[in-house]
Order: structure tokens, then sequence, then C-alpha cells
């Protein structure tokens, strides 16, 4: 499913042939061997196209027709894409490069710990919007759209704490694109989150926190080339539960930790391809399938003092546990299929860091950040790693209004070619 392999420059028929003696997995139908392999017609590529895996090997198929010189290793990042991409569109957030498990109220709204939520104590709404841009080798692409939306509401109690939290975020960008070696491919999209998180002060200075979310979102993958074009378009949806808890061990220290349950998302992916010079005779293609994350780590600390304060997280999966899961495939390509998941993937274990700066003569405060996010897979991202850096700042207008925005960049290399993306996000919070 894994294995590597690269393609000179040949037509659409002769890359089917080749590829229908390299695939070997198949949905529930009878598929027939062309009595004249040298020859095979359109409906041969259809057929091996569906008998591919539809994360890595179904991508692998669709780019290998869209751009004869890409590698398989190239499209990794298609089997991860739910959950490979960019993340958060929350500035305060971001700005400390989602250093966000212990970090209490000094970033208000979705973290990675909803614990986080008891140590706010007033009524907090936040609005953000989000701009990014994609810069690789011969190929940039940019958007703007909303980021999202949160409410924090205390509910008054006796002793301690109660405080709910919900709201929609964009926890996910897919923006993307690459130059193949008769055209052009791009990508744009992303997952919403749709959270209704709770957390209690259990005891003096420990507060517990869970939350439920609901994921919704989608995917574009368009080529253009000479003579073919293609349309690629993945929908998601899906759920996950966290739990957590944050300790106030000092009134300067802060430890918090949390577990994200395996996240489940369905897919459906629809595949459209056409020639340029008759279009309305396009091809389509649908799958289903279903793909299961493997749970989610975080453990981190935060040094908070008047001057400054210091976010640390780090955030540990096993995604050798990563399950495919299909009703239109047999169940002995299911099997084999997870089995070379576990071959072929990785553990990662990714850091976040930042750092705030309290002004004591303006109500402003400054942000910075470091990410260092392993990637799942060897051999395609020098270091076997993506890295980013942010900044950001807020500033309070009012008692009831202040105004917040980060900028983060996101850099590495893949196959020796430096790429970038950059997300700037700015938003406003009312506190009441």
């Amino acid at each position: 499913m894994l294995r590597r392999i690269k393609m000179k420059t040949r037509s659409l028929e002769e890359r089917a042939l080749v590829l229908d003696n390299s695939i070997c997995y198949s949905v529930k139908e009878p598929v027939a061997t062309p009595t004249h392999p040298a020859e095979p017609s359109a409906a041969t590529a259809v057929r091996f196209i569906r008998r591919s895996f539809s994360g890595t090997m179904k991508y692998l198929v669709l780019f290998l027709m869209l751009s004869p010189t890409l590698s398989l290793s190239q499209q990794r990042d298609d089997f991860l894409r739910p959950f490979l991409g960019y993340y958060n569109s929350q500035s305060l957030s971001t700005a400390i490069s989602n250093a966000t498990v212990a970090s209490g109220q000094i970033i208000p709204g979705r973290s990675s710990n909803p614990a986080n939520l008891g140590l706010n104590r007033f009524n907090h709404l936040q609005v953000n919007f989000q701009h990014n841009n994609f810069t690789g080798p011969g190929v940039s692409n940019s958007s703007t759209r909303l980021g999202g939306i949160y409410a924090v509401i205390p509910v008054q109690v006796y002793r301690g704490s109660l405080v709910f939290g919900g709201g929609v975020q964009r926890i996910i960008d897919f923006s993307n694109g690459f130059q193949s070696a008769n055209g052009q491919v791009s990508e744009e999209g992303g997952i919403y989150a749709t959270e209704l998180g709770v957390s209690v002060e259990v005891a003096e200075d420990l507060f517990i926190g869970g939350a439920f979310n609901y994921l919704k979102g989608s995917d574009e993958l368009s080529s253009t080339e000479l003579d073919t074009n293609s349309l690629l378009n993945p929908k998601y949806s899906g759920y996950y539960f966290s739990i957590g808890f944050l300790n106030r061990t000092t009134s300067h220290l802060q430890i918090g930790a949390s577990v994200q349950t395996p996240t489940v998302i369905w897919v459906r992916d629809d595949l459209t391809t056409w020639q340029v010079a008759l279009p309305e005779a396009s091809m389509s293609q649908t799958w289903n399938y279903r793909l299961k994350r493997p749970m989610v780590f975080h453990l981190g600390f935060s040094l908070l003092y008047p001057a400054y304060s210091l976010f640390y997280e780090m955030e540990w999966s096993d995604w050798q546990d990563l399950e495919f899961a299909s009703s239109e495939y047999f169940e002995g390509d299911v099997a084999e299929i997870n089995r070379e998941i576990k071959r072929e993937l990785r553990s990662t274990l990714t850091h976040h860091l930042g750092v705030a700066g309290h002004l004591p003569w303006l109500p402003l405060h400054l942000y910075t950040g470091y990410q260092f996010m392993p990637v799942t897979f060897t051999g395609v991202y020098s270091g076997n790693r993506r890295q980013s850096l942010s900044l950001g700042g807020s500033y309070l207008l009012n008692q009831q209004f202040s105004i917040h925005s980060s900028y983060s960049h996101y850099f590495w290399k893949q196959l020796g070619n430096a790429e970038s993306y950059g997300m700037l996000v700015s938003g406003v919070s009312f506190h009441f």
C-alpha cells in the first residue's frame, strides 16, 4: 500500500496499466483482467481507481494520473488529510503556538484542555477571522474566512466554580498546492468543530473539565492540465470527547493534562474527471470509508508572573493505532490495509512553547511562540518535521472590549523543496 512508486511521463492509459499490476485491494465487485494489457480502456482506469485504498492509494492513483513525476511518498499527507494541516483559528491560542493545556484564564476560549474554563470568572464572547496563504515552488494560494465564535459563561455557585463554554471554531486548514509536469494542483478546505464544554472546581485550585466536539468540513483538490482536469472533493463528519484537569499548584505555577478520545471521522470522496475539449463527458466516482484517529495526550505547565508568562505543552499520539474501515472493501483487504498502517506510521511527540509579556503602563499584552511538529512518516520532510513561529498581541480598549491578533508562520522542506504557510488571525472580545 505504501511502497514507493515513481512513474515517468506516460499517457493516462499507460499509467493505468502500470498501476493495474501494482494494486491488489478490491471493492466488492468483479474486476476483469484486460485481454490486451497494452491497450486498456478508460473503464479499466476507473476499476483500479476503485480498487485502490481510499486514503493513500486512491490519492496515489489520482495524482499519478494528474502528475506523472510525483512519487507515492508525497501522498501520505493526503492519506492523513483530515488530521494533517494547519491548526486552530483563535488568535490568542495561535499567538502562543497552541501551548494551552495549562493556560487557564490567560487564554480564554477553546483550548486543548477543557478544565481551563473553570478559571474564568466573567462572561466572555469572542469572534475571530482568519486569512491564510500557502507558498510552494511555482504555486501560491490564499483565502479569508470566519475563524470562529466562542462563548465562556460562568455560573454562580455557593463554592468553587462552574463554567460552561461553547462555540464553533475552524480547527484545521488544508491550504496546499504543487506544480505538476503539465499543470497545477491546488487544495483548499478545512474542518470546523462545534464544541460544548464544562469545567468544575472539585477542590480548592483543582479543576476538572470535559468537552464534546462535533466535526464537519470538506476539502477540494483541483487539477488543471493540458488535456484533462480533475476535482477531488472529500467531505468529513465526525466527533471526539476530551477530558482534563488543571491544578493551580502555587500562585505562579499551573499544571494541566488532558486526553482526547479517538476521533471518528466518516469520509465521502467524490472524484470527477473530464477532458478539457469535452467537459460535458465527465466521469464521476464516489468512495465511502471511516477513519479513527488514535488518542491524543496533552501535558504541560504555565508560569505566571506580573511581567511575563511562560507556557509549555507536549502532545503525544501513536499513529500506528490509526484505523481504516469500509463496507465497500473486502474484509481481507481492510485487514491488510490496517496491518500496513502499523508498519508504516509511527508515534509523534509535538512540542508547543509560548511566552507572553504584560506591559505595566499599558493594557497591552504581547505574545510569541514556537511549535515543533514531527510528521507520522519518514523520508518526505527534511528532518521528518514541520515547525512554526508565531507573534501576537491583545489590547484592552475598555472594560468591555478588547482586540487581538496573531500571525503564525509554518515552514518545512518537502522532498528538498522549501514550502511555507502563513496564518493571520484577528478578533474582538466582549467581556461582561
